[in-house]
């Protein structure tokens, strides 16, 4: 057994891969090829410890020095100096500073996100015509609590009823005040299959839809579309759309 020890020679290097993930502990691709070939050798002198790793012989004793700054090496002073490295385990409070690091920058990011919301996001978008309704209308995001929405011409566009199946199999809300005017009647009669809540309102070219955090409004006479983030606004609306869909008469068609 002694023999086979001390003939044993670890051949296989150590991978791309693994290089890379050790850099992302902070050990630069010589670093981490001369650790891995001292955790594989043992004791040895800088001359063996860049034949094994393959690190240039001009650049082992700055990698092994850094290295011992990272407390992953240390020096065993002999009359050949020769080095050791240190137990594995310290790679995993290289890890834990790593990991502390990216909480940081975590918060960091979530601190910048709020400014942006704030500050860079445009709290009320406004647009003219058709065709930028539609565009205001992808900037909306989608609700996981309530849509309560009032409704001209109630249209059953395939993108609209695909959107409110897949809300309502999420769990979303939805009430619907829609505009009971002979011509609209066909589209209701398409939406009472695909929602239940719905109910009228007299309704002279609105078109509303509350959301969790923003309303969207559209003037249907004017060709005016406005999209409003506001979550104190939203919860306002939330309550007058309720009360006002409490209150009103139900379709019978």
């Amino acid at each position: 057994m002694r023999w086979f020890l001390a003939n044993f020679k670890y051949k296989k290097p150590l991978s791309a891969d693994m290089a890379i993930k050790y850099e992302e502990l902070g050990l630069t691709k010589n670093e981490s090829l001369a650790y891995e070939a001292l955790v594989k050798h043992g004791k040895s002198p800088a001359a063996k410890i860049s034949k094994e790793s393959g690190v240039p012989h001009s650049r082992i004793y700055d990698t092994l020095a850094s290295l011992e700054n990272k407390g992953l090496v240390k020096v065993i002073p002999e009359k050949t100096k020769h080095f050791i490295a240190t137990d594995p385990d310290n790679l995993l409070n290289l890890l834990a500073k790593k990991q502390n690091k990216l909480a940081d920058m975590a918060e960091e990011i979530k601190e910048l996100k709020k400014f942006y919301d704030i500050k860079v996001k445009d709290p009320v978008i406004l647009a003219f015509g058709k065709k930028n309704f539609y565009a205001i209308r992808r900037e909306t995001k989608p609700s996981t609590k309530i849509n309560y929405r009032i409704k001209y011409a109630s249209e059953p566009k395939p993108e609209f009823i695909k959107d409110t199946k897949k809300g309502i199999k999420k769990g979303v809300e939805y009430l619907d005040l829609v505009n009971t005017d002979k011509e609209n009647i066909k589209n209701i009669k398409i939406w009472q299959k695909v929602q239940k809540n719905i109910k009228a309102i007299d309704n002279k070219g609105v078109a509303i839809s509350v959301r969790d955090e923003e309303v969207l409004i559209s003037l249907i006479k004017s060709n005016v579309t406005m999209l409003i983030r506001d979550t104190p606004f939203a919860e306002i609306m939330q309550k007058l759309v309720k009360t006002y869909y409490t209150q009103a008469k139900e379709i019978k068609l």
